[in-house]
């Protein structure tokens, strides 16, 4: 099976998703101020309501169409004949482990219409990265997570976060390094037997 390189970023989503409702903004409030002057429904309609949907769009559509893309990505890798028994959602992307084909799924946030699926033989290495910082009984973290890198690309996989540090024998942080740990032996285990060791 050929496939093509992992992309994390789809960069005419991307750019539509920021662009779009910023230029229907900025045309409805020029239209506003230029053909409605003295208020009226097309002033409240250009002036407030075209910008705001703008607003509700950045704050929730991103978190909609992800969460669609999540559920349609269980589908394609189904349909494909992916075993996706072994899969971790994060908060930016989707890793599938298929050991027994050496296989590995990806999706990412900002590249959401697109399933990847390629060889683990292309992992070039797997880690755990326990984010620790600080020194003495500051040392701490605020994010655990596995990283691997495919065709050039890091991909970082968060099994715990916080907006806070957190000591690294607090419960939490330990769950988040096994976690992370673990998913070191399977990526492992799958970029073997993708590259047929």
């Amino acid at each position: 099976m050929k496939t093509d390189q992992v992309k994390k970023i789809n960069y005419v989503y991307l750019l539509g998703y920021i662009l779009v409702p910023l230029a229907a903004a900025a045309a409805s409030l020029f239209i506003g101020y230029t053909f409605f002057r003295d208020g009226g429904v097309g002033a409240v309609v250009c002036m407030f309501a075209i910008p705001l949907l703008a607003v509700l769009w950045w704050i929730f559509a991103g978190g909609m169409i992800w969460k669609l893309s999540k559920k349609k990505m269980v589908r394609r890798l189904d349909e494909m004949g992916i075993d996706r028994r072994q899969i971790f959602y994060s908060d930016g992307c989707v890793v599938s482990m298929d050991i027994k084909q050496g296989q590995i799924g990806l999706l990412f946030f900002w590249n959401p219409f697109q399933v990847q699926v390629a060889p683990a033989g292309r992992v070039a290495r797997a880690w755990t990265d326990d984010g620790a910082g600080g020194a003495g009984f500051m040392r701490g973290t605020s994010r655990v997570s596995f990283l691997f890198e495919i065709d050039g690309i890091k991909i970082r996989v968060n099994t715990f976060i916080s907006n806070q540090r957190w000591k690294m024998n607090d419960e939490k942080v330990l769950e988040g390094i096994s976690k992370a740990d673990l998913w070191v032996q399977v990526l492992e285990q799958a970029r073997q037997q993708g590259a047929g060791v």
